[in-house]
């Protein structure tokens, strides 16, 4: 009997050693499988959408989806859907003001029909006169082209005017510049301080805006470097009043140079003109030197703002040169067909 369990027992025990262990899953592989399923299913997902989205923008909405869409949906995607179409180009179109298309073309047209049977006091009294006859121009940029010549022609000649009479005997100038429509910079020196002093006092008062840079420690007290704003009086705007015709340009050139040699000024450069293009007109610059000394070139300046010819002066610099002054003086005028 005892012999007979043994045999028993082992014979379990051998079944129990052959049996195959048991395999135990990680729970980090099952999140990872999960995830890599999840994936799959969103990139599909988003791939069954992005395919859905290029057939609707190229097929348009078919008839069973027609109406169900959300429209910004098809707006992004650049997709038509027909129902909405017809509704957005039907007579009956709603604005976003709550009416239609179709009365407010009727409104504009009834507009229309209004304005046009108004009559010409009907029209002149709703026109504000001071809106075109009472605009005052008080800057030099916003004259009109002959005022600004006129405005050259004035500026120029008063500067000069200064000049001469301001100036002591004893103040020379090595650099003076004018630059329109009334920029000056001076450079100079006086024989003794007070006539410093005397000539810059003055040219203060006529400025609008005066200055006198630092000077170095050792420049002697006679030395003049002044710059500023000229003030300009009394100008007569239309004193230059029509613009110069093509054929006449010319004439008016040679006018001109008679004036200039009515005062003993010789002048050289008037061969070939800058011609710029300012559509109905064309502005003409004429760069101009002479060695003329101060005395007949302010007589020449004074001589140009008093006659009716129609140029304008843009800039006028005077240097100190080995033996005489030289000038240059940019000349405009405004040419039309």
């Amino acid at each position: 009997m005892i012999h007979l369990n043994l045999i028993d027992a082992a014979e379990r025990l051998d079944v129990v050693e052959s049996v195959a262990p048991v395999h135990v899953t990680s729970v980090k592989e099952l999140q990872k499988k999960s995830r890599k399923k999840a994936l799959t299913v969103v990139l599909a997902a988003l791939f069954v959408v992005v395919a859905f989205s290029c057939f609707l923008s190229v097929a348009g909405v078919p008839a069973p989806l027609q109406g169900l869409l959300p429209a910004p949906y098809l707006s992004l995607i650049g997709a038509e859907d027909p129902s909405r179409s017809a509704l957005a180009m039907g007579m009956g179109q709603k604005t976003s003001a709550g009416g239609s298309l179709e009365a407010e073309a009727a409104a504009a047209n009834a507009i229309i029909r209004q304005r046009d049977a108004l009559t010409v006091k009907q029209v002149v009294g709703e026109i504000n006169p001071q809106a075109l006859f009472n605009n005052k121009r008080t800057d030099f940029n916003s004259y009109l082209p002959l005022e600004k010549l006129s405005f050259q022609k004035a500026s120029f000649g008063q500067f000069l005017a200064f000049l001469n009479t301001a100036t002591p005997d004893d103040v020379g100038f090595s650099d003076c510049i004018y630059q329109a429509p009334n920029y000056f910079y001076l450079r100079g020196v006086a024989a003794k301080p007070t006539s410093q002093k005397s000539f810059l006092d003055r040219l203060r008062t006529v400025s609008s805006d005066f200055r006198t840079p630092p000077l170095p420690e050792n420049a002697p007290a006679t030395d003049i470097t002044a710059f500023g704003v000229f003030g300009v009086v009394n100008v007569n705007l239309n004193q230059v009043s029509s613009f110069v015709p093509l054929a006449e340009a010319v004439s008016e050139v040679k006018s001109l140079k008679a004036l200039a040699a009515a005062q003993k000024v010789q002048l050289s450069g008037f061969e070939k003109p800058i011609i710029e293009e300012f559509g109905v007109y064309k502005r003409y610059t004429f760069k101009i030197t002479t060695t003329a000394d101060f005395t007949e070139l302010n007589a020449f300046i004074a001589s140009v703002a008093e006659s009716p010819l129609r140029v304008g002066i843009r800039s006028l610099e005077m240097r100190q040169a080995k033996k005489d002054m030289a000038s240059t003086i940019l000349f405009e005028m405004f040419v039309t067909k």
